[in-house]
């Protein structure tokens, strides 16, 4: 696995600090959130995860979460294949992920899929609602 480019590490930071400013006292948030979607799978990384409080205490610290996280969020890259990236997206979902995001800074959009199969595709000066207030796409793509 390659390493993020600059661009990719600062949409995680944005994605992460508006996380931390909208739910903070809700649950915790990371980047390159450690998970494994069902016991017996294969450990995932999410590019940014948020848990809430009582799922993130509950982890044990010699290992990791069990189950997705509630916000999963992947920052598309070149390495990213779109048959793996549909796999990841399908297991986090069926696996506690309230909301697996895709972000796409080429095409300037974020798609917020929701485990009913709902998609939203906010693009460049649209707003998603999150924990009760709304970013901004621009400020997550840096504008």
């Amino acid at each position: 696995m390659t390493r993020p480019k600059h661009k990719h590490a600062l949409i995680q930071t944005n994605v992460l600090n508006l996380l931390a400013k909208a739910l903070g006292d809700k649950g915790w948030a990371t980047i390159e959130f450690s998970f494994r979607a069902k016991p017996e799978g294969n450990l995932r990384v999410a590019d940014v995860g948020w848990v809430s409080s009582a799922r993130f205490d509950a982890i044990d610290p010699d290992d990791n979460l069990y189950g997705a996280p509630e916000i999963v969020i992947e920052v598309l890259s070149p390495s990213n294949q779109a048959g793996e990236l549909l796999e990841k997206r399908d297991l986090c979902l069926g696996a506690g992920c309230e909301q697996f995001w895709v972000v796409d800074a080429k095409r300037g959009a974020v798609e917020v899929w929701r485990p009913d199969s709902t998609v939203h595709v906010y693009r460049r000066g649209d707003r998603i609602p999150v924990g009760g207030s709304d970013w901004s796409v621009d400020e997550i793509l840096g504008a």
